[in-house]
Parts: C-alpha cells; sequence; structure tokens
C-alpha cells in the first residue's frame, strides 16, 4: 500500500504595486539519467500516461548515452578519448581518472562522433535485424548531461559546434535562472537544503543518497528518506514558487536507489505540483523554447523576481490508497 500522496490548496495572490513584468509560469523539468533498463522506460512512460489522461501535465527527458546503444559483446566497437578499446565508466568500468573533466574540444569532437555513429549503427553494432534500429536520428538530440557531471571547457565549443541548444552539467543555486553562455543554455542541477537539516544536497538522487546514508541504502530507514526527499523538493518548488519563479531542476536515474524510495517520492512530487495552475512540467527542449523567446529585459525582471508574488501554496494529505510499490 502506497502512502497518501499530496494535494495543494492555493491562497490569495499577494499584490505588488509597479512590477515589471507579468508573473511567469513556474516551469519544472524533471530528467533521467542511464536509461538503459527497458522495465523502467515502461514505468515512467506508464506513470506519465497516468498523469496525463485528463490533458497534458507532465513531459520528461531521458538522457542516454552512447555506449548504452551497445550490448556487452560488443564493447570492443567503442573508442573514448584516452583510453583503451571498450573501457567506458558506465556499464564497463574502467579508470576514475579518464572522464570528461580532462578533455578537450578534440576529445569531446571525438566521442560525439563515437555517438552518431553507435546511434546511426544500433542494427548493425549489434546484428540485429535492420528495422530494429531507431526513428530518430543524431541531428535530433539537442541537449547534453555529462555523466558524473564531468564537463570541461572544451565540451561547450563541441557543443555549439553541433547545433546543441543546452547543456544539464553543471550546478548553480536553487533560485538562479538559466544563463545563456557560449550559444549554449546552461539548465543546471540546483543546490538545496536537505529538509529538517542544515545540510546542502544536489537535486538529484544519487546526491541524496551520499548526504543520507554514504552512498549505501538503509532499507529500515526507506520511508524517513523518501519523506526527506519529498519534502525537500516540495521546499524547493515552494520556494521558487513564490519568489522569482526559476526554473526547477531535478535529475533522477534508472537505478533504484534507496530500494526504491526515491522513485516514490519522485512520482509523488510530481503528482502534487504538476499540472497546478500557472505550473508547466516541461521537457528541456521546451524549456530552451521558452528560454529563446523571453527578451533580455523579460528575463531580467524575472531574474530579480519583479513581478507580482504568489502565496505559498498549502501541500495537503490526501488519502489515496493504491497497489503495489509506485502509481
Amino acid at each position: 500500500m502506497l502512502l497518501a500522496f499530496a494535494g495543494v490548496v492555493f491562497g490569495v495572490v499577494s499584490a505588488q504595486a509597479a512590477s515589471a513584468v507579468e508573473r511567469p509560469p513556474q516551469y519544472v523539468a524533471i530528467a533521467f539519467d542511464n536509461c538503459t533498463e527497458l522495465d523502467r522506460w515502461q514505468d515512467w512512460s506508464d506513470f506519465a500516461a497516468e498523469l496525463n489522461r485528463g490533458g497534458e501535465r507532465i513531459r520528461f527527458t531521458f538522457f542516454v548515452s552512447g555506449i548504452n546503444f551497445l550490448s556487452n559483446a560488443k564493447k570492443h566497437l567503442y573508442q573514448g578519448p584516452s583510453q583503451s578499446r571498450g573501457a567506458s565508466r558506465i556499464n564497463f568500468g574502467g579508470s576514475a581518472d579518464d572522464d570528461g573533466r580532462s578533455w578537450g574540444a578534440a576529445a569531446w569532437t571525438s566521442e560525439f562522433s563515437s555517438f552518431d555513429g553507435l546511434l546511426e549503427n544500433v542494427a548493425r553494432n549489434n546484428e540485429l535485424a535492420a528495422d530494429e534500429g531507431f526513428v530518430f536520428s543524431p541531428r535530433d538530440i539537442v541537449g547534453f548531461r555529462a555523466p558524473y557531471l564531468a564537463h570541461s571547457p572544451g565540451l561547450y565549443a563541441t557543443l555549439a559546434a553541433r547545433g546543441f541548444r543546452y547543456d544539464t552539467s553543471g550546478t548553480m543555486p536553487a533560485n538562479a535562472w538559466p544563463e545563456k553562455r557560449d550559444g549554449i543554455w546552461r539548465f543546471n542541477l540546483a543546490g538545496i537544503r536537505l529538509a529538517g537539516s542544515g545540510r546542502a544536497t544536489l537535486s538529484m538522487d544519487y546526491n541524496f543518497l551520499v548526504a543520507q546514508s554514504g552512498a549505501a541504502p538503509i532499507a529500515s530507514r526507506r520511508e524517513q528518506f523518501r519523506r526527506q526527499m519529498l519534502d525537500s523538493y516540495l521546499n524547493y518548488f515552494r520556494a521558487n514558487y513564490t519568489g522569482n519563479r526559476a526554473p526547477i531542476h531535478i535529475g533522477h536515474h534508472f537505478t533504484d536507489y534507496q530500494n526504491g524510495a526515491y522513485r516514490d517520492a519522485l512520482k509523488e512530487f510530481a503528482r502534487s505540483v504538476c499540472g497546478l495552475p500557472e505550473v508547466r512540467c516541461v521537457t528541456y527542449k521546451t524549456l530552451a523554447d521558452v528560454m529563446d523567446a523571453l527578451r533580455p529585459e523579460m528575463l531580467a525582471a524575472y531574474r530579480k523576481g519583479d513581478f507580482p508574488r504568489a502565496s505559498a501554496p498549502v501541500f495537503a494529505e490526501v488519502a489515496a490508497e493504491t497497489s503495489g510499490s509506485a502509481r
């Protein structure tokens, strides 16, 4: 039996004189890394379909690495910069020192060229039927998140040269609006407060795992950790919603960290906020469209919160019984 999910009651919008612009929507971007397991794809697809039954409430962004398109038996087809053939920190292992923090632009260009080849040749590389490839191409990929957030200055010249529109490999304060640098929107993970403590963490499930239990799950504290993540995300949402409306950034993995507690917490968070008035739970591509359409003076006003503020949403527990571990 799953615990109750959160409902919301809104207070009256407070007045603010001489505001520069109208209040923007509260954008929420939820993305997943290491998207390999088919059952997780199905789980999150089913969840989105559930929320979108009465109209679109949520869209997710999924980050997939090129080597995810190779079976283990074919790993020798991958050659990463400055590492042996068939070696990688993702899935295959590799040295902890061989990652993108030390790569220059040439290495990043080589890595993205490898990605293109792996994406375009999924069927041939893995000895599948010709019709078992993808219906999209590298040209459809417009955003990036570096594995382990391991990025370097050389990354951004490569992204811009390839027509990418955004990167999500950095970190920033929770109330920071995105910046466009080197021609690329920086949609970074946020530094947020771990609810009920004086500690901070990033808005990503693995960072919660480290902060809560030293990167090792503790089954006896699963519910405590689930609730703490949910409260942390709701506090993050509440502060931005009533503040300058900076977009919310949350990153999770397909890995079921903390015995599924984080998956349940994220679903409860999404049910609580997505679809509310003035809230838009969107993909990063859509957020890039929104940011591109903003005039500089409007974005400057948003950064300062120079618009009529909304009063805080009140999250109330609503009884809801379900079967299974996640709905």
